[in-house]
């Protein structure tokens, strides 16, 4: 595969574009991310500087890397061979994703023949507007069928929750999902999630829910609240918001567990809101903090073993877990101890991860090409 990864914090924008693209010629797919400030007008340079390419691209938190994590700095990645891809958008992605199935149908018709393994969807969605979910439904009621899993995440600010973008060729989106097909031609694409965080009781059942809203209002029969609390030995009343920042809730699907971040109690003080949606007769266990410089290890490990010399990787790593990682001086040490495995890579941050089916957060999820 042959490609280039660049970077620059420059000012104006179109030193930063310069700077970054240096030594890219005719790609076939860029791929950027940069500050929600900075963001319609590099959309607009990147589409100029490529024309003839699939330019994709998403705000993030920072900007990941196997050299570490950079603030305010666009970062690029340019694919000139070794893939074959075709991008579209779902737009309207808070009301009706469905209307654009259509493009996905036609992306795949475009791809043409692939190799068990050897493509992925990759996703960048807007957030702050609860669509994941829908958006996720439209894609797989495509790719199921094509054996192409679903990667990505949601597009990210700085941690303000105000306003996120996302574009595709130039055009901005507040409210859609841009995706690419991208088949690996040299080998499979390898695809790992990162837990952070370990169960302390048993599962409940979440038994009266609002899943379009993302409400929990009861589970085991039991305000929603109250039961969580319980099971951290609290009250409702104890749970702020470093407590609901820093222990997230699973949802057991099968053997895996996907964390859901709290969002706040809500106006009733016994109902849940969450960043992701739970089911009713859902099981559902309340988490804390592991030891996730372990946790790391062992997930370094695993893909070393798996992939020994991997050829590009792209990771997501969830804003929270970003700003937790921050907070305890670790974040430049994560992002370069993860390019020991991933090899070269690019990274975002936002407001959730996408992978195969299941929207969920505070999770780190890495797509590792051969």
């Amino acid at each position: 595969m042959d490609f280039k990864i660049g970077r620059s914090a420059a000012r104006p924008i179109d030193s930063a574009v310069e700077n970054a693209c240096q030594g890219m010629t005719d790609p076939k797919f860029v791929w950027f991310t940069t500050t929600v400030e900075t963001f319609r007008e590099t959309s607009e340079k990147m589409h100029q500087r490529f024309p003839h390419s699939i330019v994709m691209g998403t705000t993030s938190i920072a900007a990941f890397s196997h050299e570490g994590i950079f603030h305010d700095t666009l970062e690029v990645l340019a694919i000139k061979s070794g893939i074959n891809c075709v991008a579209d958008v779902l737009e309207e992605a808070n009301h009706c994703p469905l209307k654009y199935v259509g493009r996905v149908q036609d992306a795949v018709r475009a791809l043409g023949s692939h190799g068990s393994g050897d493509t992925i969807c990759l996703t960048a969605t807007n957030g702050l507007i609860a669509c994941e979910e829908s958006v996720l439904s439209v894609l797989n009621s495509v790719l199921r069928k094509e054996n192409i899993p679903v990667f990505g995440g949601t597009a990210g600010d700085k941690g303000l929750a105000e306003k996120t973008f996302v574009s595709l060729n130039g055009k901005v989106y507040d409210t859609a999902c841009v995706f690419v097909l991208l088949r690996n031609l040299g080998g499979r694409i390898h695809l790992y999630r990162e837990n952070i965080y370990k169960p302390i009781c048993e599962p409940l059942t979440a038994t009266k829910v609002d899943a379009f809203s993302r409400k929990v209002m009861a589970y085991d029969g039991c305000p929603a609240s109250e039961m969580e609390a319980k099971m951290h030995d609290l009250t409702a009343s104890q749970m702020d918001r470093t407590f609901l920042d820093s222990n997230p809730v699973g949802r057991i699907i099968g053997k895996d567990m996907y964390i859901i971040a709290n969002d706040d109690l809500d106006n009733d003080r016994q109902t849940m809101k969450y960043h992701a949606r739970i089911y009713e007769n859902d099981q559902i266990v309340m988490l804390q903090p592991d030891d996730y410089r372990q946790v790391n290890q062992a997930t370094i490990a695993r893909i070393r073993r798996d992939v020994p010399q991997p050829s590009l990787s792209i990771m997501v790593n969830c804003l929270a877990r970003t700003l937790l990682f921050k907070s305890e001086g670790y974040a430049d040490e994560f992002f370069r101890s993860m390019g020991t495995a991933l090899g070269s890579y690019i990274g975002w941050g936002g407001y959730g991860e996408q992978i195969y089916e299941q929207h969920f957060n505070q999770t780190m999820i890495a797509a590792v090409f051969e």
